[in-house]
């Protein structure tokens, strides 16, 4: 008997080799945007406003002149605050908390967006992004406590670095639960 393959006795395939996800290490020049989300429970109304009104007070703020088309329809940040829970939130909250200046020599910010919307009778849902570009990543390695891994995506560095949540720490007068945290390479 010839032992020849026949139709039914095809060799087996060579294995093929399994996709690796691409990994974010991050690169000097590269854009990238941290959103995040998280709900507050309003439990003292009145600690959180005054201290919202303090901070606005103690800013640094920059005149930059007669606009040409002033808004009369604006209300003045004071009297926002006043308003509602989320105006508070707002003109508390600092976005770039942790990230800038701790980490100016790593990244370089480059826009911070910032919304907090009254959900419902003592809750709001604030959510911030900053935009930063990565000037050192090495440095931001050196600084991001923890694994030291070379291998490590740029969105867990910056975690590590900087606490995403760290604009709420000391807010008075709320409780606050983590939604989400979202780093995505910008184009």
């Amino acid at each position: 008997m010839t032992s020849q393959p026949s139709l039914f006795d095809l060799p087996e395939p060579a294995p093929t080799p399994t996709a690796r996800a691409p990994r974010d290490h991050g690169r000097r020049g590269e854009h990238w945007t941290r959103t995040v989300v998280a709900d507050l429970h309003v439990v003292d109304r009145h600690a959180l406003r005054d201290a919202a009104h303090r901070r606005l007070s103690d800013a640094v703020t920059i005149d930059l002149g007669p606009a040409d088309d002033p808004d009369e329809d604006l209300l003045d940040p004071h009297e926002e605050i006043v308003t509602s829970d989320a105006a508070a939130v707002r003109w508390w909250t600092e976005p770039t908390t942790g990230t800038w200046p701790q980490l100016a020599e790593a990244l370089r910010l480059d826009v911070v967006d910032l919304d907090a919307t009254d959900t419902s009778p003592r809750q709001v849902r604030a959510r911030w992004s900053v935009t930063v570009t990565i000037t050192d990543i090495d440095l931001l390695r050196t600084q991001a406590p923890g694994q030291g891994d070379a291998d490590e995506t740029f969105p867990g560095l910056w975690n590590r670095a900087a606490d995403p949540f760290a604009p709420l720490a000391g807010l008075p007068g709320v409780t606050w639960a983590p939604v989400s945290v979202e780093v995505l390479r910008g184009r």
